[in-house]
């Protein structure tokens, strides 16, 4: 399992917008520039960061994007998932199929606790 670099950078803008949160829009290029983020991705990442309804843009020279949500409620899992889809540390926990070895498998166990664990820190850390 790799987050991916997009997921990362959908959390540094989430993080940025949450500097600037209830103060008005921020250009996308600044949040690109302040959190290194390459030109082409940002669009990307802000288009599905409206879709879900966490960001609002406004056109214009006042404009760009602001944060809508609450940045408290808003978790690095919630941002992960939405960037990249749904967490799993192995295909074991993904739900696709079923695993011949899993009526015998002596891990699962192991990696059922681990995702729990991950997905506990994930959904604890907010990006506030």
């Amino acid at each position: 399992m790799t987050i991916t670099k997009k997921a990362e950078y959908a959390i540094a803008a989430l993080a940025e917008l949450a500097r600037h949160y209830g103060n008005g829009y921020l250009a996308s290029h600044v949040i690109a520039a302040r959190q290194g983020i390459p030109a082409n991705l940002i669009a990307q990442i802000v288009s599905r960061l409206r879709r879900a309804g966490w960001v609002d843009g406004q056109r214009g020279p006042a404009g760009g994007v602001r944060l809508v949500r609450d940045p408290s409620a808003i978790s690095l899992a919630e941002v992960i998932e939405l960037i990249d889809g749904p967490l799993v540390i192995t295909r074991c926990l993904a739900g696709q199929g079923t695993c011949e070895n899993r009526p015998s498998c002596r891990l699962r166990g192991v990696w059922v606790r681990a995702q729990a664990r991950l997905m506990e820190v994930l959904r604890q850390v907010t990006i506030a």
